[in-house]
């Protein structure tokens, strides 16, 4: 992966002003980056006469968001990272990824907002619409006064049959490597997998004991490809903590992640590489729609985004 040079940080308004500086810093600050702060108001069109009404009420909101985002990059700038701002009417979603694809950021970092009003729910539509569509790395944050990362937790979906997998694997890895030893967290791999068609196989009994052995070699099978992912990218087993887990990882990680109060999940999310759109697996997406922590999301090299300049 390439360094961290460049970040966009996007400013919508729905966050503590220093726990989004604390976070951004945490990262800025170790690697260097440039922070671009990107200001987006969305307004929407009508009548062209209650448009000219409220034209003063606008220029007001843009005001407001540009001090706002003046006293961030004052903020920043006192802890020697250098700022730009920037600002841009639209749909959030998409503006974030037409900025992203002009200046080619490293990284796209945003506060969560979800807009549900669900208390369990973290991630709003504009975070899932980046999740499923920015071609860049998107770290949607769930902002914290310490801004401590003490926990991240990798989810690897691993099948050596398919290139693109393994590929979209070992950049994920990468990334979680990369981030754990630039805030000094502890680091786990969760790899959750399943024997397709036990449970049909398990309703028959004489299959019974067959169906046990082919349980432990597909278990075996696994943790061998996990081991080798984990060699191609130089992670050593004693500074990482392994979870090979049998389940649904739709399920499990969500839960996992909880109990261990991970800080940071860094996953993958699927789908073709090299076709215009891109439709989230049924894991990947319930998976964002119940963990309850930041999540870095990696999409798969070749992705094109279906978002025009």
């Amino acid at each position: 992966m390439k360094q961290i040079r460049n970040i966009l940080l996007v400013i919508d308004g729905k966050y503590e002003r220093q726990s989004l500086v604390t976070e951004i810093a945490a990262v800025a600050e170790s690697t260097g980056a440039h922070v671009t702060l990107l200001g987006i108001l969305d307004i929407p069109s009508g009548n062209p006469a209650v448009d000219a009404e409220t034209g003063e009420l606008r220029q007001w909101m843009t005001e407001e968001r540009l001090e706002e985002m003046e006293d961030i990059s004052s903020e920043l700038v006192r802890r020697g990272i250098q700022v730009t701002i920037k600002q841009a009417n639209g749909k959030l979603y998409l503006e974030i990824i037409r900025e992203a694809q002009r200046e080619d950021y490293d990284l796209i970092m945003k506060p969560a907002a979800s807009e549900t009003g669900i208390k369990d729910v973290l991630f709003g539509s504009t975070d899932m619409q980046l999740f499923r569509l920015c071609p860049y790395p998107v770290w949607v944050f769930k902002p914290t006064l310490s801004g401590r990362l003490n926990n991240i937790m990798i989810a690897v979906d691993l099948l050596p049959s398919n290139p693109e997998k393994t590929a979209l694997a070992d950049a994920v890895l990468q990334w979680g490597k990369f981030i754990s030893r630039l805030v000094n967290a502890r680091l786990h791999v969760i790899h959750v997998w399943e024997l397709f068609g036990e449970l049909t196989l398990r309703g028959r009994s004489v299959l019974a004991n067959k169906v046990d052995r082919l349980v432990l070699k597909e278990e075996q099978a696994h943790r061998h490809w996990l081991n080798e992912a984990l060699e191609r990218k130089a992670i050593m087993q004693n500074e990482v903590q392994l979870h090979l887990h049998k389940g649904e990882a739709k399920m499990l990680i969500p839960t996992m992640a909880k109990t261990m109060d991970i800080d940071l999940l860094v996953m993958g999310t699927v789908g073709r590489t090299g076709i215009p759109g891109f439709f989230m697996g049924n894991t990947a997406d319930s998976v964002l729609r119940h963990v309850e922590c930041s999540v870095l999301a990696i999409k798969p090299e070749g992705f094109i985004t279906p978002v025009e300049l």
